[in-house]
């Protein structure tokens, strides 16, 4: 056993899981395990476990602790031959065919990295050169001749491209079967550098915060730890565990930097989200199209409610794969049941936390790279105002910043095409002036016929009614968590959120009431709504914002919705051409004639139905 090998096994045992494992004095980066301690300590990423529960230890404590272990490493030196009393093994050779230990169950995920166009808002603002994790069967062959290989997929018509949210419970295993189909080649076009890819084309799937099953599956190329990344067209699997409910960024590492803040691949789009639900939870699709929630329902209540086929909703299958990868889903206990008594420590402002709950993942995101809706922003008498109202902050690819909406109003386009009376200030944050956020259209209000921008109405339609927007849909006294994590790769954020409070630690008593928590590239938190979920104490219906609490970010686009709704929402009925029938619920809005439309919103089991 070398010196370095013995001052990490020493480490681990003094500090029962401290992450002062002084990597950086080891000639060679094993990956290895202490069998002695069933709590192993991820010594391969020793800083990201520490992520929500970090100590904050002064610079002498530590230099205190490092002498100690300095003494006790020449006593192991001295002692060389005492390394048996210790057994070491290889974590990247795990038994072959075997399940992994540990592991109540496998969830597979296939996975693939692809290039893709990201729209961002109906104004016109897009990266047409994002790049995106999405799930396999998401994907579809740009030529079908040639089929799903690298440089030739794209996500399918009627999906909304969205950050990949990948599910697990506690006690599970999650084993990723990934495929790089990024472009061999990275794509660009006539507007450099604003929307040009990193020219590393290797990539592979990274997660802050979880446990590897082996150094294989930490997806990244450090020291002389075996590369993880895969070329285009090349594959690997990554095997994670959980053991805390949570979420966790999961990206590339392949490109990461690149210039002043931009972040590599994780300005182009490339991340996603991990949340780990409890142990036993099924997980259900939360929002639907109007035609899927009629597929499952099955017969109607005295009442006149739908009575609904849950299993039509599942997002996970018989054989444990994901098929689902919304950002918003409903977690229940078994058998679409509560969670067995005692799953959560009640405390006075929730106190029945066993309940089933809605969970929407909100993922912030910066230095996001686009392409501005409108030549403006790149006028020399103009770009310098702009600059601070550019779509350039975003959640869940969508952004919606006050430049793109003033100069709309300006210019006749879009739904505020004809508001005399919007300005400034008082109207880009509103759903009346201009609709939901981050809507998709048809014809974007940039739309240009020989090179002249089209005045007027010019949309005929949203795309994608089960995912229409930046907005997230629940019932009033729906239990709901937000899983927040930050996927941008420079700026501080504070989530804000309106007239819903959390506790930062639902387990304590004594914890501090928030409407707002900071947070920082890679971080993750929950924030699990007291009072009662969906509506608060006040039981407040309709719309509640939350945005980046930072005037600047919200102002460049960070900020979504939060609508609670306090009658059944079965969505929207649309024709043949996507377009609201006449007399549908639809949302009134100033471009479109038909309106918008609104999701069909699953219920909470094991509570009461919405009223019709």
């Amino acid at each position: 056993m070398s010196i370095f090998h013995a001052l990490e096994i020493t480490l681990n045992i003094m500090t029962t899981g401290s992450r002062y494992l002084l990597r950086s004095m080891r000639p060679k980066a094993a990956a290895l395990k202490v069998l002695e301690f069933p709590h192993r300590a991820n010594l391969l990423n020793p800083m990201e476990d520490i992520r929500m529960k970090t100590k904050h230890h002064t610079y002498r404590s530590r230099m205190h602790f490092f002498l100690f272990v300095l003494a006790a490493l020449t006593l192991l030196a001295i002692a060389g031959g005492a390394h048996a009393q210790t057994q070491i093994i290889p974590i990247d050779e795990p038994p072959g065919g075997e399940t992994p230990p540990n592991c109540e169950r496998i969830i597979k995920a296939d996975v693939v990295a692809l290039d893709q166009a990201i729209v961002y808002n109906r104004l016109g603002t897009i990266n047409p050169n994002g790049m995106i994790y999405a799930l396999k069967k998401d994907v579809v062959a740009i030529n079908a001749a040639n089929g799903l290989v690298a440089g030739n997929v794209k996500v399918r018509a009627d999906k909304r491209p969205r950050p990949l949210v990948l599910r697990m419970n506690i006690g599970d295993c999650l084993q990723v079967n990934f495929t790089n189909l990024l472009s061999p080649t990275p794509r660009s076009s006539n507007n450099p550098p604003s929307d040009d890819q990193p020219a590393t084309r290797t990539a592979g799937v990274h997660v802050i915060g979880m446990e590897l099953l082996n150094i294989g599956s930490d997806g990244s190329n450090v020291g002389v730890n075996p590369p993880s990344l895969v070329a285009p067209n090349g594959t690997a699997v990554y095997t994670f565990t959980a053991s805390k409910e949570g979420n966790n960024l999961m990206y590339s590492t392949a490109t990461t930097t690149g210039g002043e803040g931009d972040g590599g691949t994780l300005a182009e789009g490339l991340f996603g989200s991990v949340n780990v639900e409890p142990r036993g939870a099924e997980w259900y699709r939360s929002q639907l199209t109007a035609a899927e929630m009629t597929a499952a329902t099955i017969g109607t209540s005295a009442k006149g409610q739908p009575l609904l086929d849950y299993n039509k909703f599942k997002m996970l299958d018989a054989g444990n794969n994901i098929v689902a990868s919304d950002l918003n889903a409903i977690i229940t206990g078994p058998n679409r049941g509560r969670f067995p008594a005692g799953t959560y420590r009640p405390n006075a402002t929730s106190p029945d936390r066993d309940q089933p709950f809605r969970e929407f993942t909100v993922i912030y995101h910066d230095e996001i790279q686009t392409v501005q809706a409108f030549p403006q922003f790149n006028d020399p008498q103009l770009k310098h105002t702009l600059k601070s109202v550019a779509d350039k902050f975003a959640i869940n690819y969508g952004t919606g910043g006050v430049g793109a909406e003033i100069l709309a109003n300006r210019l006749g386009v879009g739904p505020m095409f004809n508001c005399t009376e919007c300005k400034f200030e008082e109207f880009f944050l509103s759903s009346w002036a201009i609709g939901d956020p981050a809507q998709i259209v048809d014809i974007p209000a940039n739309t240009t016929a020989n090179g002249q921008l089209i005045l007027g109405r010019k949309a005929t339609k949203v795309l994608y009614p089960d995912d229409p927007s930046n907005v997230h849909h629940s019932y009033l006294g729906d239990h709901v968590k937000m899983r927040v994590v930050h996927a941008g790769p420079k700026e501080h954020h504070i989530h804000h959120l309106h007239a819903h409070q959390w506790l930062q630690t639902p387990d304590d008593d004594n914890s501090t009431y928030l409407d707002s928590q900071a947070l920082g590239p890679g971080y993750a938190f929950t924030t699990e709504i007291s009072h009662g979920g969906s509506g608060n104490r006040n039981q407040a219906l309709g719309d509640s914002i939350f945005h980046c609490h930072f005037y600047p970010h919200f102002a460049e686009g960070m900020w979504e919705l939060w609508r609670v709704h306090d009658v059944f929402e079965n969505g929207t009925v649309l024709n043949a051409n996507g377009i609201p029938v006449a007399g549908a619920r639809a949302l009134p809005d100033g471009e479109i004639i038909a309106g918008t439309p609104t999701p069909a919103i699953v219920p909470l089991p094991t509570i009461a139905m919405a009223l019709m």
